[in-house]
């Protein structure tokens, strides 16, 4: 018996063995010549670059193919597996012509002989997109538009520690980092007074824009005190909590602490949509944005019961029967901001780290005068939140939906005074 368990265990051995596995051997003939140099058959422009096509040669030691170009007085490559017939050179910060040769690249690593293209790159994003700064509430804000190619840029902004004196001592004040086609940035807590600002734009290879340099003067705001807030109830206004929970009633909104707050505003599952509330203010109040965030915790990014579209209304003197008269103001319509943007027939399509950030972070709807509403920032004792669709419900018919929101904080100014 001990004998043929000694003689199964060696035939196992031996199996084990014979099924192991060898690890790859490569065979490179370090003797065999360079493959024969590509074809080019065509050159398009890009922004920053250029889009190079070319055919391979039909040569079993070919591995690939490489482009080399200068880059900011640096030598740089761009390579290409034997599998593709097109090579991309990017970071180009103007839009002078360029020599750019190829090679092809052996599986020895031997190279060809160089084949030569002259390339024309459009004008690069960062002397392309458009991009201002300008004076807002708190601070000065950066806007950025046409940024079609969905570049990823660093927008700087400088300021003059001299302040209103232009002594060009500059120091970077904050870089915010985008792909959006177009966005805005705010730069809030700075003092109103004259200032010195700057602002360029800057890609990842450190090609640079021209630099903005203007005099603002930040406009006086405060994040206004909501130890006054209470639920105005009038008739019209829907504010009943999902399940009848306590921790989901219209309190909440501004009862939590800021972005960390477990509890929050659940309507009814069977609200009436659209539906508004109206919020008493217990002050009299000229609001210039309005910050907003989800729930926490929440797994509702861009969908769910998360109001989409909205708007916001003021009154010094609402109407106690709730209705929508003459003494409500148009103050603000907004939808959800996306940066990356919603795609051509308004869905939300694919989300980015940057469309997360601003979700959870820096959503806010500021008010802006214009043709529609030329007084945004009137004096009021009363604002009217009016949800136009949640993301389950836009662009449905849904006369009922629920909506969630994590809280809401006000700024502006005090008119209590006037």
């Amino acid at each position: 018996m001990k004998r043929i368990c000694y003689l199964l265990c060696i035939i196992i051995s031996v199996c084990i063995y014979g099924c192991k596995e060898e690890g790859r051997i490569d065979h490179i003939d370090d003797a065999a010549p360079a493959p024969p140099p590509v074809t080019i058959v065509g050159v398009t422009g890009r922004p920053g670059g250029a889009v190079i096509k070319y055919k391979i040669p039909n040569n079993d030691n070919l591995l690939g193919v490489k482009a080399v170009y200068t880059r900011n007085n640096q030598i740089c490559e761009s390579k290409a597996s034997r599998y593709v017939d097109t090579l991309v050179v990017e970071g180009l910060g103007n839009t002078d012509p360029q020599e750019v040769k190829l090679f092809s690249v052996g599986v020895n690593e031997k190279l060809s002989e160089p084949v030569s293209t002259t390339i024309q790159p459009l004008l690069p994003p960062v002397q392309s997109v458009k991009f201002d700064v300008d004076a807002t509430f708190g601070g000065v804000i950066i806007s950025l538009e046409e940024n079609y190619s969905n570049a990823d840029l660093a927008v700087v902004l400088m300021t003059d520690t001299a302040e209103a004196s232009p002594s060009a001592q500059w120091i970077d004040l904050q870089t915010f980092h985008t792909k959006s086609v177009a966005m805005k940035f705010p730069r809030r807590g700075l003092k109103a007074q004259p200032s010195y600002f700057g602002a360029y734009l800057r890609d990842r290879w450190n090609n640079v824009s021209d630099t903005i340099y203007k005099i603002l003067t930040p406009i006086e705001e405060i994040k206004l005190p909501k130890d006054r807030f209470r639920n105005a109830a009038l008739p019209t206004d829907f504010f009943a909590p999902a399940e009848n929970q306590n921790g989901y009633r219209i309190e909440m909104l501004w009862t939590g602490p800021e972005a960390h707050s477990y509890e929050f505003y659940a309507s009814s599952h069977s609200g009436p949509m659209p539906q508004w509330f109206t919020i008493e203010l217990g002050h009299k109040m000229s609001i210039s944005r309005i910050q907003k965030w989800p729930r926490s915790g929440g797994s509702e990014l861009y969908s769910g019961t998360a109001p989409r579209t909205l708007q916001v209304w003021g009154s010094d003197n609402p109407n106690p029967d709730g209705s929508w008269d003459d003494s409500w103001k148009l103050l603000g319509e907004f939808e959800q901001l996306k940066p990356s943007g919603y795609g051509e027939g308004r869905e939300v399509g694919p989300i980015t780290d940057e469309d997360s950030d601003y979700w959870y972070n820096r959503t806010e709807f500021e008010l802006v005068v214009t043709d529609e509403i030329p007084d945004p920032y009137q004096t009021v004792t009363h604002l009217r939140f009016k949800v136009l669709s949640t993301f389950n419900t836009y662009g449905t018919d849904a006369t009922m939906g629920q909506i969630i929101i994590g809280e809401l904080t006000l700024w502006g100014q005090l008119k209590d005074d006037e």
